[in-house]
C-alpha cells in the first residue's frame, strides 16, 4: 500500500505517533487494552494509567497514510548499537559451524543449520548415540578379545576400529567383503601390517579432529551471555556448534578419505605369488552402489578362499578354526543390521574351478575381480541423484547415514566370525537404530521448540500482549525449521527405500519414489534456505523499525480492530511490566540449551574421549 502526499516520514514511529495524542484524545487505553478517559492534570500530561491507543485510533492518526518509519529517516546510530550488541555476535558464531562439506555445500550447509535447527540438532543427536553404540558394542568385543589367548592381538586395533568408526560418521561408508577384504583387514597380522593400520588411520583421525576455538570460548563469556539474553530465538547455536564438536567432526573435508586410503600397509599376494603392499580396500569411504550382477557370476564360479588366493593367512588362521575369513559382497542399504548376505552372495562351499580350467586362468581371475570391484552408475531423476544427502560429505548431512552407518558398523562387526563374537551381535539388534531416530527426534524437538517457544512467548506477553509481527515471525520460523526437517527425514527414508529396491534387484518400478525423493528433498532445502534467509531478514527488520506500524503494534493478526499499542511507555516501563516474562523466558532457553548439550556430552563408561 502506498503512501499519501500527507505521509511524513520520522526516526521514530513510535515517539512521533505518541505526540499526536492527549489526555482529552479518543482511543486512549490502560494496560489491558480497556478504553480510559483520564482526568487531565494541570499540566496536560497523560496519567500513568494511560498506556496506548487503540488500533482505531492508531489507524487514523498513525496509520501509513501518516506516519511512516523508512530507512532513510531511521537513526542508524542506535540502529548499528542494537545489531551489533544483539544480531552481530550470533552471526559471528554462524563461522562456528562445523561446515566441512566442500565448495558450494558449505553454504549450503549453513543455510541448512540456520534454517532448520531441528535438523541439526537431529544429525548431532544421531551422532552422539551411534557413539554410544559403538563404545558399548566394542566394548563387549574387546573384552571376548581379551579372554580368548589367540585373539589379544586384536585388543588394540577393537579401540582403533571403534574410534574410527564413530569419527567417520561425517563420510559416506562401505565395508568392502567382496573378496575377503574386510574380514582379512581385522582379523589377520601378517607382520604386524594390519595392525599398522589400524593404528595410524586412529592417529590421523584423532589429529584432525576439529576442537575448540578460541573465539567460541570467547562468545561465550559472561558479558556476551548477557548481551544474547534479548534475542533467545538465536540461541539454540551454542548446544549445535557445541554438540558438533563433542560428538566428533573433521577440520576439514577429506580427512577422513585420507586416513583410510593414503597409506600402504596391506599385504596382498597376487596370482603370480608376489606380495606388494596396498592400500586397505576394506572400508570405503563413497557412497557407490556395488554391481549387483555379479551376485549370479560369482555364484556360478563358486569362488572360495582357495580360488582366489589373494590374501595371506595369518599364522592363527587355519581352515578348521573359528575365525574365518568369508567373502561377501559390499552392501549399504541392506533391510536389517548387518544383513549377511553369506552364501547368498558368495558361495563359500568349497568347490574348485578344476573343472572349469578356461575360467582358472590369470586373466579371467584379474577380470572377475575387477568387476567385483566396479560400482553401477548413480540413479538419477531429472538429472538429481536419487541418493540424496548419503553420499555429502559434513556433520549436517549425518542425519541422512542413518541406515547405511549401522549396515556398515553390522559388516565391521561381524569381520571376526567366532561363535562369541556372533552372540555379541546378535544381543544387539536393529531395533536400535530406530530407537536412535526416535530419541535424536525428540531432542531435535525440544531443542527448536524449547528455544524459538520461549522467544515467542517472550515476544507474545510484552504488552500490548498477543500475536504480533515479532512473535508471529519466530512462529514462522519455528514451524518452517520443523516442517524442513521433516521432509528431509522423509526423503531420506525414501531415498534408502529406492536403494534396498536396487540392490534387491527388485522388478517394482522406482520412477515415482525416485520423483518423490528428489522432490521433497529439494523442498526441504528450499525451506531451509528461505527460513533462514527470513530469521535474518526479520531480526534486521526489528533492529531498523520495519515493524513499527500500526498493524504490527496493535497484533492486528489476532485482534483485528480490537487490539492497541502502548505507543505512550517506553523501554523501562516494559521491562517493569514484563521482566519477570523476560527472565523466565531467558532463563527456560538456557535450561533447555544445558540439557541438550549434556545429552551431547555424555560419555558412556569406557568411551575414549576425542582429546586423549
Amino acid at each position: 500500500m502506498g503512501t499519501s502526499l500527507s505521509t511524513v516520514n520520522v526516526p521514530n514511529w513510535q515517539t512521533a505517533c505518541a505526540s499526536k495524542f492527549n489526555c482529552i484524545s479518543d482511543g486512549l487505553v490502560n494496560i489491558l487494552g480497556e478504553p480510559i478517559f483520564p482526568t487531565c492534570s494541570a499540566n496536560g500530561s497523560l496519567p500513568a494509567d494511560v498506556w496506548g491507543i487503540s488500533t482505531r485510533a492508531c489507524q487514523q492518526s498513525c496509520g501509513s497514510g501518516a506516519l511512516t518509519q523508512v530507512a532513510k529517516s531511521v537513526d542508524f546510530t542506535s540502529s548499528a548499537i542494537t545489531m551489533t550488541t544483539w544480531l552481530l555476535p550470533w552471526l559471528a558464531l554462524i563461522a562456528q559451524l562445523p561446515f566441512e562439506a566442500n565448495g558450494s555445500m558449505n553454504l549450503l550447509s549453513a543455510c541448512l543449520s540456520i534454517g532448520s535447527p531441528a535438523l541439526a540438532a537431529y544429525s548431532i543427536a544421531l551422532t552422539a548415540f551411534n557413539r554410544r553404540y559403538i563404545s558399548i558394542a566394542f566394548r563387549q568385543i574387546k573384552e571376548i578379545a581379551q579372554n580368548n589367548a589367540r585373539c589379544r592381538y586384536m585388543v588394540e586395533r577393537v579401540d582403533a576400529a571403534a574410534f574410527i568408526l564413530q569419527e567417520s560418521q561425517q563420510c559416506p561408508m562401505r565395508a568392502n567383503q567382496k573378496a575377503g577384504e574386510l574380514a582379512s583387514l581385522i582379523i589377520l597380522d601378517e607382520d604386524n601390517c594390519q595392525q599398522k593400520f589400524w593404528l595410524t588411520a586412529e592417529k590421523d583421525l584423532r589429529n584432525t579432529r576439529r576442537g575448540f576455538t578460541q573465539s567460541f570460548l570467547a562468545q561465550g563469556s559472561p558479558d556476551v551471555g548477557l548481551q544474547f539474553a534479548s534475542s533467545t530465538v538465536w540461541s539454540w547455536m551454542f548446544p549445535v556448534v557445541f554438540g558438533y564438536v563433542r560428538v566428533g567432526s573433521q577440520c576439514k573435508v577429506g580427512t577422513i578419505k585420507k586416513a583410510l586410503t593414503d597409506h600402504k600397509f596391506v599385504p596382498e599376494r597376487g596370482i603370480d605369488g608376489e606380495v606388494e603392499y596396498v592400500a586397505q580396500t576394506a572400508l570405503c569411504p563413497n557412497a557407490d552402489l556395488p554391481n549387483i550382477e555379479m551376485r549370479r557370476q560369482t555364484r556360478l564360479l563358486n569362488i572360495s578362499r582357495e580360488t582366489v588366493p589373494l590374501l595371506p593367512v595369518h599364522r592363527h588362521y587355519a581352515p578348521t578354526s573359528q575365525l574365518q575369513v568369508r567373502p561377501s559382497l559390499n552392501t549399504s542399504h541392506t533391510g536389517g543390521v548387518g544383513s549377511d548376505l553369506q552364501s547368498d552372495d558368495v558361495s563359500a562351499q568349497q568347490g574348485t574351478l578344476a573343472s572349469e580350467p578356461n575360467l582358472a586362468s590369470s586373466s579371467n581371475l584379474n577380470d572377475l575381480m575387477n568387476d567385483l570391484n566396479s560400482s553401477l552408475s548413480p540413479l538419477t531423476w531429472w538429472g538429481f541423484d536419487v541418493r540424496g544427502d548419503e553420499r555429502r560429505e559434513g556433520p549436517i548431512f549425518n542425519y541422512a547415514r542413518i541406515f547405511t552407518w549401522f549396515t556398515f558398523v553390522g559388516h565391521v562387526r561381524r569381520g571376526p566370525r567366532a561363535q562369541s563374537f556372533h552372540a555379541v551381535i546378535q544381543a544387539l539388534s536393529s531395533s536400535r537404530m530406530i530407537h536412535h531416530m526416535l530419541l535424536a527426534a525428540c531432542v531435535a524437538l525440544f531443542l527448536q521448540w524449547g528455544t524459538t517457544g520461549a522467544a515467542i512467548f517472550i515476544a507474545y506477553r510484552t504488552p500490548a500482549i498477543g500475536l504480533g509481527c515479532r512473535s508471529g515471525s519466530y512462529l514462522i520460523y519455528g514451524v518452517a525449521a520443523t516442517l524442513s526437517w521433516l521432509i528431509l527425514v522423509f526423503s531420506n527414508i525414501v531415498s534408502h527405500e529406492i536403494m534396498q529396491r536396487l540392490e534387491a534387484q527388485d522388478k517394482r518400478s522406482t520412477r515415482s519414489l525416485s520423483g518423490l525423493a528428489v522432490i521433497t528433498r529439494l523442498t526441504g532445502k528450499s525451506i531451509a534456505v528461505a527460513n533462514a534467509a527470513w530469521l535474518i531478514a526479520s531480526s534486521v527488520m526489528e533492529d531498523i523499525g520495519t515493524f513499527q506500524t500500526c498493524w504490527c503494534q496493535t497484533d492486528a493478526f489476532q485482534f483485528h480492530e480490537n487490539g492497541w499499542t502502548p505507543v505512550f511507555k517506553d523501554a523501562s516501563d516494559l521491562r517493569n511490566a514484563a521482566g519477570g516474562i523476560w527472565i523466565g523466558g531467558f532463563i527456560w532457553s538456557i535450561g533447555v540449551c544445558i540439557a541438550v548439550s549434556a545429552v551431547f556430552a555424555y560419555q558412556v563408561n569406557g568411551e575414549r574421549d576425542s582429546s586423549d
